[in-house]
């Protein structure tokens, strides 16, 4: 056998971009090829459907992870016991990193003086963790390194984060227990302290994700983080630490989620952004040490089943995005404490892509890609815009007293807000393919008590504000429930027009349209005969109806079918956009409903009209 390669390609003549895009256009009819061929991102960014030699936006390759990244678990239950208990099963499983939720403020959580007992059992030097501990950051990096003192572990052997993070904490919360200035500063005595006793502990975290949850786009969550991870860094400098030593006690933290291109541009974009701030600094070959995390924005409370596939797009992203830790969050984490299944499915999603899909074998294995080496130099470029936009309004501290952050992460989920409620940007198993008849799954425990008393805040500012992509559809199904009756939903009847064929494809759009919203949409026959079609919806006891049909049988059925359910009680919609709308209207017609349009303002309107307040 020849030992001499395959040159396929050869036999073929080389195709331009020009070209390519000559034959495409052709295909697509007179459709613009800019808006059927590229994909608009929030940041503005054209994302491309081929990226070639021709087109492809070259940049500077970031550091990357090297080997596999830590398999961290959440945990926060207050019952310390039972935390207890799940975090020695989730190290006997596989994970190799914890993450602590400590209560503080409104955030019920794991009490710091009780992680002596919460990590009883647990040998601190063969794991790393991290720490969320909010303003009761002093407290809970007192008890943690204590903690660590006591069991007299060797300075080398104990990783992890304390995650002293002052800024995002007040960003968050709307509080500190002092000024920011006074809680920044005792944060960087604890990086002193642990600096000189730990070199693989760091004091500070920077944390995007919550302004992701607040609504910020790819590149402000980036361009936050770096502002923030520098008012750290001047702070240690001017606190007279050396700055290779102050840089290693920062560590970060973005969000994943299921738009995996995005994501494994972020990540590589972020430690590309910090590297060139260290550079500027004159610090070389420090690597950042950055966690994901799987979105909670982008979790839903209603079929939470699709969550696991969220949760699996998200640690992809952040595994081949470079991410040295990554923590995704059991599917059940909306409804409450999670099962151990839960907790086991969440762990296992990064075994199996870890271990057997061997995602962490090849280091930046996103490196060379046309497409992903364009959107990270893209996104880099915007987020570094929007980094010194903050740095030029005095910093991130300021913009966040000054209401700048805030301002701009509301015009961030409006414009996403009206993407979601016209369905143009799909939640599955929430705005599209809903499950109404969905029954709760089992095992998930009760959701701990927020605390009541708050200790008295030192500053406070305007929080930031928090999203999920599901929470308006997920708040008319919950209106649907509290208004059902012997398990009888809030209903729609599908007044069908014609053969199956004709009636099918809206049909279906409008059974997923309104149940999205709570509304069970009840089926019929079909059929021309108007009077069995008005019996049909009599008998199925619901108040509203839409037609469904073709636009030529609309043109000539759908006036005397509309006037006949009218007369009847019923308050009639019609599924497309026919060409007699007008004629319609004045037999009865309500509205009509189509791709594209806000299902937020329908289900306002289909509540109004069965009489309930949505």
């Amino acid at each position: 056998m020849s030992n001499q390669g395959l040159t396929l390609a050869s036999d073929f003549d080389a195709v331009t971009d020009s070209e390519w895009q000559t034959l495409v256009e052709k295909s697509l009819k007179g459709k613009p090829f800019e808006k059927a061929m590229t994909t608009n991102t929030y940041d503005g960014l054209k994302l491309k459907a081929l990226y070639t030699s021709e087109n492809t936006v070259r940049g500077v390759r970031p550091d990357s992870r090297k080997g596999p990244w830590n398999i961290a678990v959440p945990h926060w239950n207050p019952d310390v016991s039972v935390s207890q208990d799940a975090i020695v099963e989730d190290l006997e499983r596989g994970a190799n990193s914890i993450a602590v939720r400590i209560e503080a403020g409104a955030f019920p959580g794991v009490k710091y003086d009780d992680l002596a007992k919460l990590f009883e059992g647990v040998y601190l030097d063969m794991i790393s963790f991290t720490l969320i501990p909010g303003e009761e950051f002093e407290a809970a990096s007192r008890s943690m390194l204590d903690l660590i003192a006591a069991k007299n572990y060797k300075a080398p052997e104990v990783s992890g984060c304390l995650g002293a993070e002052p800024i995002s904490t007040l960003a968050q919360t709307g509080r500190l227990l002092t000024s920011a200035e006074g809680a920044v500063n005792a944060a960087v005595e604890i990086a002193r302290e642990v600096s000189g006793k730990y070199e693989s502990i760091a004091t500070f975290m920077v944390d995007g994700g919550l302004y992701h949850l607040s609504g910020a786009t790819e590149g402000q969550e980036l361009g936050l983080m770096l502002a923030t991870g520098l008012h750290y860094l001047r702070a240690m400098e001017a606190a007279g630490m050396d700055l290779h030593i102050a840089a290693k006690q920062i560590h970060f933290s973005l969000v994943a989620d299921t738009d995996i291109h995005l994501t494994v541009a972020k990540f590589r974009a972020a430690r590309l952004l910090w590297g060139q701030i260290l550079k500027s600094c004159g610090l070389e070959g420090i690597s950042m040490n950055l966690s994901g995390v799987s979105s909670l924005r982008m979790m839903s409370s209603r079929d939470p089943w699709v969550n696991i596939l969220r949760g699996t797009a998200a640690c992809f992203g952040a595994g081949v995005g470079g991410a040295n830790t990554v923590c995704v969050l059991p599917h059940d984490t909306m409804l409450g404490m999670s099962s151990v299944q839960a907790r086991r499915i969440a762990r296992n999603i990064q075994i199996v892509l870890q271990e057997e899909s061997s995602l962490s074998a090849v280091m930046d294995p996103a490196a060379g890609s046309y497409s992903f080496e364009s959107i990270t130099t893209e996104l880099s470029e915007t987020a570094w815009k929007y980094f010194q936009k903050i740095e030029q309004k005095g910093g991130v501290l300021t913009a966040l007293r000054n209401g700048l952050v805030q301002q701009d992460m509301i015009e961030s989920w409006a414009a996403r807000q009206h993407n979601i409620a016209t369905r143009k940007d799909p939640v599955t198993g929430v705005s599209e393919f809903p499950d109404i008849h969905e029954k709760p799954i089992a095992d998930v425990g009760e959701m701990p008590n927020v605390p009541v008393e708050l200790k008295e805040a030192g500053e406070v500012i305007q929080p930031i504000l928090f999203h999920r992509v599901a929470e308006n559809f997920e708040a008319f199904r919950s209106l649907s429930e509290g208004l059902s009756e012997n398990g009888v939903k809030p209903s729609i009847f599908l007044a069908n027009l014609g053969s199956a064929a004709d009636f099918t494809a809206r049909a279906t759009f409008s059974k997923n349209l309104f149940e999205a919203g709570g509304i069970e949409a009840l089926p019929s026959d079909g059929g021309l005969e108007v009077t069995a079609i008005v019996n049909s919806y009599k008998s199925s006891g619901a108040k509203l109806a839409v037609v469904c049909g073709t636009d030529q049988l609309y043109a000539g059925h759908a006036e005397e079918l509309v006037q006949a359910l009218t007369a009847e009680g019923a308050k009639v919609f019609i599924a497309g956009r026919p060409d007699n709308f007008e004629v319609l209207k004045q037999a009865g017609l309500i509205s009509a409903v189509y791709m594209g349009i806000n299902a937020l303002d329908v289900y306002e309107a289909a509540y109004a009209l069965m009489g309930e307040a949505s």
